[in-house]
């Protein structure tokens, strides 16, 4: 009988075991936490083991079993837990039948887990979170500041981070303990915080919604990197705001950590990852461009915003700088303005600074330049209507035709409002055609929308925008500071990165990623970029996020590399960039006015970064403030220039059409060399004009880099 109790006690015990590891296995596999409450389940069924296994014992030794001695029993077995075994008790029968020995062992490591997992149940997820936050800070992981909507929003996301917060109850605490949050509860600039943070380096992230004062954020910065912690600080604003934040409130002392305090926009991010995925020239047909690359007659490319919300503002930005196109205008290329129809039935919405800067003060700023007055920036209609009405749905329907493209870009209220309507202007439009529908969605419970094959492309979603990759280390910012790099100036240039610019263009991508690879050299790239005035950023960001605009309307497409690509050759991609200018370094002039595809390319970046410094605002320079500048070299030669621009207040002279650059290079010759005989004609055999020429070239020796640009980010070219 004794046999058959042990053996049934075995299987019994195993199966308890059996069942609290798989709980628990479960537990970590699905996200739920491994010690909860629900463990003190488990106390009483491996304690009536452990007591019937006692009773077991006592009945084998004819022991008196009346009520009280069982009940005695019953303290008896809980000694156990404090490693107080009756010897005299259990040996008999497990000198007798051994399967005891492995009965009670079992038992008591069963109880003994059991107990722990119940006990920690009470204080589990303060220890999980006391273990997590020095795992993470020794780490180096992400700490993002304070209990805001966006913080959680990231924190979710990212789990490996820290939420530092301040003043908050215990009750607010427990529940974010509860939810799976890494707290620390500590003020940014507490010595408490300073303790904990010193290893690894840390991005310390910042959320507008969080209501943190950012002066007092930044001093505490400094405060940190004083005491020799390695972070960044990242904060919501945009670069006007961090301008301000910088120049007013950063002191100069600090100027090194300064260049470690970045600013990001979450709808700017956005907007960029929109424009680098879904560059319109992906879904143009071939057969409205000719092989120049520009426009044929009588094509007409649309965007048309429905909503004009956060999201579809920052749309409109992006898109009106990136989306340039060309038509061939006899022996010449014209701009061709992309047209922008705007819905919203709320008339504050349609009032901003962007329509009041293209639809008035760009007329205002520019009706009286020295040079050719720049071409507008694009057509713009703002339709303050009801969506729902059939005036605006016939507008809908008007747009698609055979000579035209257009994108429908929907924005409203949430996710089921903006995918209903945009069924329903799918609805109005014929099955193929020239048109692209366009649909936000925060899609916060991670449905598949672009697996439903039903052609509406989804994009924005919250996973994918509180990441950090897309906000402390996102793509484009780490092509945009390469490219400073590889196309900036030298002054004050280490050894390694004059090595790079001496190479010819289209190596120094693949050299300076080699070179990049050094911590070092890493953070004199950051540097070089913090010292950058901010519409210089800002001009470097947004023509590295042009690449797949222009890949695009080449044929081609950048893709991440991977393992069996096949990618174009560089051979392949600069017969169809078919430039005739670069093989003799642009020794001739007359190039510059040529209608090859290059030439397209060049006359739209020109196009494009034009959109660009005019939406920051910044207006022509005036010849009667372009004053000569004499420098002395270290050779003791004077050397004179005449600069011609002016970004403390705004002014550029190359915001011009693209043609009239030539007149802004006559007339920077004729200023600098008043007693030139041949007027500045002779080209091949004037270095200065040659020099001045630059303005032009410029462009052109930055498309020619193009392919190890690609290459530099760790991206492929690949044909469309």
């Amino acid at each position: 009988m004794y046999l058959g109790l042990g053996v049934l006690f075995l299987i019994i015990s195993l199966a308890m075991a059996g069942v609290i590891t798989a709980t628990l296995v479960l537990s970590l596999k699905d996200g739920d936490e491994f010690i909860s409450k629900k463990n003190l389940l488990y106390i009483v069924p491996t304690f009536l083991i452990l007591y019937f296994l006692h009773i077991t014992a006592a009945a084998f030794n004819n022991a008196e079993m009346d009520f009280f001695y069982c009940l005695n029993l019953i303290n008896t077995a809980m000694e156990v837990l404090k490693f107080k075994i009756q010897g005299s008790l259990l040996a008999p029968l497990c000198r007798e039948y051994p399967i005891y020995y492995v009965n009670f062992a079992l038992a008591f490591a069963l109880s003994g887990v059991t107990v722990i997992l119940s006990v920690s149940s009470f204080f589990g997820r303060r220890l999980r979170n006391f273990i997590f936050v020095r795992v993470f800070l020794r780490a180096g992981k992400d700490v993002v500041l304070g209990d805001s909507k966006d913080a959680l929003k990231y924190a979710k996301n990212e789990k490996k981070c820290v939420l530092l917060c301040g003043e908050i109850s215990r009750k607010r605490y427990a529940d974010l303990l509860k939810s799976g949050y890494t707290v620390l509860k500590a003020e940014f600039d507490s010595k408490k915080f300073a303790r904990k943070i010193r290893r690894g380096r840390h991005d310390i992230i910042v959320f507008r919604d969080g209501n943190f004062s950012y002066t007092k954020a930044t001093d505490a910065y400094f405060g940190l990197n004083a005491c020799g912690v390695d972070a960044r600080l990242h904060l919501e604003a945009n670069l006007e705001e961090m301008k301000i934040l910088k120049e007013k409130f950063v002191s100069k002392a600090e100027k090194s950590a300064s260049a470690y305090i970045t600013g990001f926009s979450k709808y700017e991010l956005m907007a960029r990852k929109f424009a680098w995925d879904y560059p319109v020239t992906k879904f143009i047909p071939r057969d409205f461009f000719n092989p120049n690359f520009t426009l044929k007659t009588g094509k007409e490319i649309n965007v048309v915003f429905i909503g004009f919300g956060k999201v579809n503002y920052q749309l409109f930005r992006t898109c009106a700088t990136q989306f340039r196109f060309a038509v061939q205008d006899g022996e010449r290329l014209a701009v061709k303005p992309v047209n922008y129809f705007v819905y919203d039935s709320r008339a504050a919405a349609l009032n901003n600074e962007f329509f009041s800067r293209i639809l008035y003060e760009f007329e205002e700023d520019f009706k009286d330049c020295d040079f050719p007055k720049p071409d507008k920036i694009c057509s713009v209609t703002p339709r303050n209507m009801d969506i729902n009405s059939v005036d605006a749905k016939r507008e809908f329907k008007a747009f698609v035709n055979e000579n035209s493209f257009t994108y429908f870009i929907i924005s409203l209220d949430d996710d089921l409002r903006d995918a209903s309507y945009a069924e329903t202007v799918k609805r109005l439009l014929p099955v193929c055609g020239n048109y692209k529908i366009f649909v936000r969605a925060k899609n916060d419970n991670g449905e598949k929308l672009n697996d439903g094959g039903d052609g509406l492309i989804y994009f924005g979603e919250q996973k994918k925008l509180y990441t950090h990759e897309n906000i402390v280390n996102d793509d484009l910012t780490a092509l945009a500071q390469k490219l400073n790099l590889i196309y900036g100036d030298l002054s004050g240039a280490s050894e390694w990165l004059k090595s790079v610019k001496e190479l010819p263009v289209d190596k120094r991508g693949r050299a300076l990623n080699e070179k990049l690879k050094d911590c070092g050299n890493r953070d004199e790239m950051v540097k070089r970029w913090a010292e950058l005035p901010y519409i210089e950023q800002a001009s470097n960001l947004y023509r590295a996020l042009n690449i797949p605009f222009k890949l695009n309307l080449m044929g081609f497409a950048p893709v991440k590399k991977t393992d069996g690509l096949q990618a174009v050759t560089e051979s392949e991609f600069y017969k169809t960039y078919a430039n005739d200018g670069r093989a003799d370094g642009y020794a001739d002039y007359s190039f510059f006015f040529k209608t090859q595809p290059a030439n397209t390319l060049a006359f739209m970046e020109h196009s494009r970064w034009n959109a660009l410094y005019i939406l920051y605002d910044f207006t022509q320079m005036k010849k009667a403030d372009m004053k000569i500048k004499e420098e002395v070299l270290q050779d003791g030669t004077i050397r004179r220039t005449l600069p011609h621009k002016d970004l403390a207040r705004k002014r550029h002279a190359c915001i011009t059409t693209y043609y009239g650059l030539d007149e802004l290079i006559r007339f920077k010759y004729k200023t600098l060399y008043p007693d030139a005989a041949d007027d500045g004609k002779n080209y091949k055999t004037d270095e200065r004009l040659r020099e001045l020429s630059k303005i032009y070239a410029y462009d052109y020796i930055d498309l020619d880099g193009l392919y190890g640009e690609i290459a530099a980010l760790d991206y492929a070219i690949v044909k469309a």
